[in-house]
């Protein structure tokens, strides 16, 4: 029997050693409320994705995805509608190289989609990763927009010590877009 202990314990050890090794990866991020978004943000809105496109950087040593956009409705910040915006953020693909950052915002041309940003229209990067883009769904029976809760993929959300706590980081609920614009709205003018 000795030896048959030895040949479980290896294989004990073999199975932690895979389960490590396939663990999921993921970005960790500081979770920010809705106040917290609007306050980085230097621009809000509405907007539906124009184009997405992946190119390597000038010393082809990384890729980065540009994202275009076409406002639909600012929030915040100098944004009428039919203003253009540009969202630069790194990993993409271009030919058979793809490299991913978990926790960046995924976006699709056609969408529509509300976004918390930072920075100059022409090179925006989104606040808080994942978290700063909402995309947006036509309810086919109210015919209401609605918004969804941020894309969690490939990201963990850190609570900051003051909202510690057992609630959900996000709310996991569609909600109106008419009740976030209010919300939203009243918070940039708090600021």
């Amino acid at each position: 029997m000795p030896g048959a202990r030895r040949v479980s314990i290896g294989l004990l050890a073999l199975a932690v050693a895979v389960v490590s090794w396939t663990t999921a990866r993921a970005s960790l991020i500081l979770a920010l409320d809705l106040p917290a978004l609007v306050g980085r943000a230097d621009r809000i809105g509405v907007v539906d994705v124009v184009a997405v496109r992946a190119s390597w950087n000038t010393r082809h040593d990384r890729i980065v995805t540009t994202i275009e956009l076409a406002v639909v409705d600012g929030w915040k910040g100098d944004l009428a509608p039919g203003t253009r915006l540009t969202i630069l953020q790194p990993g993409g693909t271009v030919g058979d190289v793809t490299t991913t950052v978990d926790g960046m915002p995924r976006f699709a041309p056609g969408e529509r989609a509300l976004v918390f940003l930072h920075g100059p229209p022409e090179r925006a990067t989104v606040v808080g990763l994942t978290q700063g883009k909402r995309t947006l769904r036509r309810d086919a029976r109210t015919g209401r927009w609605m918004v969804r809760a941020p894309d969690r993929a490939g990201a963990d959300f850190v609570r900051p010590r003051a909202a510690a706590g057992t609630a959900p980081i996000f709310d996991p609920r569609e909600r109106p877009l008419e009740e976030l614009r209010a919300q939203v709205r009243a918070l940039a003018a708090s600021k």
